[in-house]
This record gives structure tokens, C-alpha cells and sequence, in this order.
């Protein structure tokens, strides 16, 4: 009996350690995108035989994502894609929220209205993230988290 704990013990770490690399595919590093322009959009999420995945968030940022998080009150500027879902089973079997093929690139200059003002930006380096939130057979508190990012040329356009 203590045999076959130890077995599953060593199936969930193998699991954990094997499970799918989280990776944006689509745009890849580098890609040049200009404001209000539709671009693919694929995650590889980390959701695998072992690992549920259950919601990422998808953010671009103007500097690199760092941890660790601090409290400070501009961490970081940018904009939110949204929340999306993989559907694994048997994590998250039929998320109401799949992602998009596609997504916008938000026009940093005409930005929300009241307080909101935007800023021009021209051949900026942003980042495009995502924070997963998946689990394993080991327990934790709360979720894991995962963390991707490629960077992409923000309005490479001749000025």
C-alpha cells in the first residue's frame, strides 16, 4: 500500500515537471503591430495530463513584466486584453470565455475618456503577457501561476 502512495507521489511530481511549457505562440517575439490592427493570437497553455489550467489574463505592457510584485502605485503601464480560457479537461472543461483568434492593438493616443488622456508612442518595445492560473496534484494555497511574455515593436511606422 505504502508502494503504490509513493508511486502516485512520483506520478504527480513527473506531472509537474513534464507538463506543457506555457508559451505565446502567435505574435512571436519581435512581430511589428501598429495601433487598431487585428493580429493572431495563440497561447500554448500549460494545461496537460496532470495540470488543469483554469483562466489567463492576457496584458501588454510598455516595460518588461518583474517579480517580485511590490505595492507601488504605477507598476506598470499598458493594457488589458482579458481573461480567457483553454478548455482541458477536467480542470475546465467548457470555459465560457475561449479565447479569440485575433486581438486589437489598442491606440495608446485616443485612450479611455475622463482622466484617461493617452500618449503618442512610436516604435515603442511593449510586451505582450500572459498570468495563468493552473494546478497540480500538489496542493497549494490558492493558484499556480504561470507567466509568458513576448516582446513586440509597438506602431513601427516611418515618422
Amino acid at each position: 500500500m505504502y508502494l503504490v502512495f509513493l508511486l502516485s507521489r512520483l506520478f504527480l511530481i513527473l506531472a509537474t515537471v513534464f507538463a506543457g511549457t506555457p508559451s505565446i505562440v502567435h505574435p512571436a517575439n519581435g512581430t511589428s503591430i501598429n495601433p487598431g490592427e487585428t493580429f493572431d493570437f495563440f497561447y500554448n497553455s500549460i494545461a496537460d495530463y496532470g495540470v488543469s489550467s483554469y483562466n489567463y489574463t492576457v496584458w501588454l505592457f510598455t516595460s518588461p513584466p518583474t517579480f517580485p510584485f511590490v505595492q507601488v502605485e504605477n507598476f506598470a503601464f499598458g493594457y488589458y486584453f482579458g481573461r480567457f480560457a483553454e478548455p482541458n479537461y477536467p480542470g475546465n472543461p467548457n470555459p465560457p470565455n475561449p479565447p479569440p483568434a485575433q486581438l486589437t492593438m489598442p491606440n495608446f493616443a485616443t485612450m479611455e475618456k475622463g482622466f484617461g488622456n493617452g500618449a503618442s508612442a512610436h516604435n515603442v518595445t511593449c510586451f505582450l503577457t500572459v498570468l495563468e492560473e493552473y494546478a497540480t496534484g500538489n496542493g497549494s494555497v490558492g493558484y499556480r501561476m504561470s507567466l509568458s511574455s513576448n516582446h513586440i515593436s509597438y506602431n513601427n511606422t516611418a515618422v
